[in-house]
């Protein structure tokens, strides 16, 4: 139990609620006691003080009035001691001396000797120690009711707790509670960034394993049927096309893991648009240069990552050529917009705004046979690290669609 309280903020709370608690009612205990016991010995030292100075009257039989007997908080009582009192206290012996009794609330002295005796009743009222009772049991309470506050406060703690324990078994939901506290929020807002960075990461991993291997596929069978031929000049020269597309494939996808991966740094270098747009084509296979109009002067500039540029509009430029009706492309570019436009289906995805879940199905707009969406994957992500926006439209009436790239 100890080691637990120890690495536990909420049982350590709760021990020191427990331990706070008994501290304060051995206090009250304590004053109750000690009260009790002054008032006790205040009243006995008072008998005492009457009992001596009441004796000399009896013996000399002398009359006490009630008003003699005022200054002692006393007064006369019946002459008989009552059959059913309780006896308090006594000092002296048969023949001189005092007894104190109680008989229901009253406390009565009884003074006596050989030739006299009186009995007197206490007429001083008790002191009030209900106030002493009245502030325990404030701060008792005012004590409970902090104690269910900042356990209540601490219940957000606990809930983050038991939700990261639940990680480890894989379940990477989003934790979501009412809290009205920056920090709770702050705490709720970091895990739940922090599970969708995690469910990303896994996600995008699974696509590149995925892709990886279907891309690769065709080069490497490619290659395999080469090589059991025979080996001309032409074959060779062929074999070597198309290692060296298999090398480009495999540096893009070190790129992109790369870029995934935030390891690399973005700069802002600022590049012609014109000339990224130019290579982007060359290094798309076997296009006719005649099906793409291209409209951007060559003062139009974007800033980023140059090679990344590449592979962003080689994507966006192999996607609209090959899912287009006509197979043509037009491309429109100043200072502030990069505009690609041509006829088609739509998109299978709105890839403006914030997308989690790159998985398509089959049966949508995606020749890819893992059905990931690849493509479009590259082309937003490398938009959204470079920090320029990606803004999809779609004309259904016409067909025209258009994807803006723009600061």
């Amino acid at each position: 139990m100890w080691n637990k309280a120890k690495n536990s903020l909420v049982v350590q709370i709760g021990l020191l609620y427990i331990l706070s608690f008994v501290v304060v009612v051995s206090l009250w205990l304590f004053f109750y006691v000690q009260q009790k016991t002054r008032l006790q010995t205040d009243n006995m030292g008072r008998y005492i003080n009457t009992a001596t100075t009441l004796q000399p009257f009896l013996i000399q039989a002398i009359p006490i009035y009630d008003d003699d007997l005022s200054v002692f908080d006393m007064k006369l009582y019946e002459k008989i001691v009552p059959n059913n009192f309780q006896l308090l206290y006594r000092k002296g012996d048969s023949h001189k001396g005092f007894a104190v009794y109680e008989l229901d609330d009253k406390k009565l002295l009884y003074i006596y000797n050989h030739i006299d005796e009186v009995l007197l009743q206490d007429t001083k009222k008790a002191a009030n120690i209900s106030i002493v009772h009245i502030v325990f049991l404030i701060l008792l309470i005012s004590q409970t009711l902090l104690y269910i506050r900042v356990r209540k406060l601490l219940r957000p703690l606990s809930l983050i707790k038991n939700k990261l324990l639940t990680i480890e078994d894989g379940d990477l939901t989003a934790l979501s509670f009412d809290t009205n506290y920056d920090e709770i929020r702050q705490m709720v807002h970091s895990y739940n960034k922090a599970v969708a960075k995690i469910q990303y990461i896994l996600d995008t991993r699974e696509m590149f394993s995925k892709i990886f291997m279907h891309e690769l596929k065709m080069p490497i069978a490619k290659a395999m049927f080469h090589l059991k031929a025979d080996v001309p000049s032409a074959t060779s020269d062929k074999l070597k096309s198309i290692l060296d597309q298999l090398n480009t494939e495999l540096d893009k996808f070190a790129q992109l893991e790369s870029l995934i991966s935030r390891h690399e740094k973005i700069d802002d270098t600022a590049n012609s648009t014109a000339k990224i747009i130019e290579e982007a084509i060359c290094k798309l296979n076997k296009t006719d240069k005649q099906t793409i109009d291209i409209n951007c002067p060559q003062t139009a500039m974007i800033k980023g990552d140059r090679q990344l540029w590449v592979i962003c509009f080689k994507n966006i430029i192999e996607n609209a050529l090959k899912y287009s009706s006509d197979d043509h492309i037009n491309i429109y570019c100043d200072n502030d917009k990069i505009s690609f436009q041509n006829i088609g289906e739509a998109l299978p995805i709105d890839i403006s705004g914030d997308i989690t879940n790159w998985k398509l199905t089959k049966h949508q707009r995606n020749k890819s046979s893992t059905g990931y969406g690849f493509g479009l994957f590259i082309i937003k992500t490398i938009t959204t690290i470079n920090r320029y926006k990606l803004n999809y439209s779609y004309d259904k009436q016409n067909r025209l669609l258009n994807i803006a790239i723009f600061i």
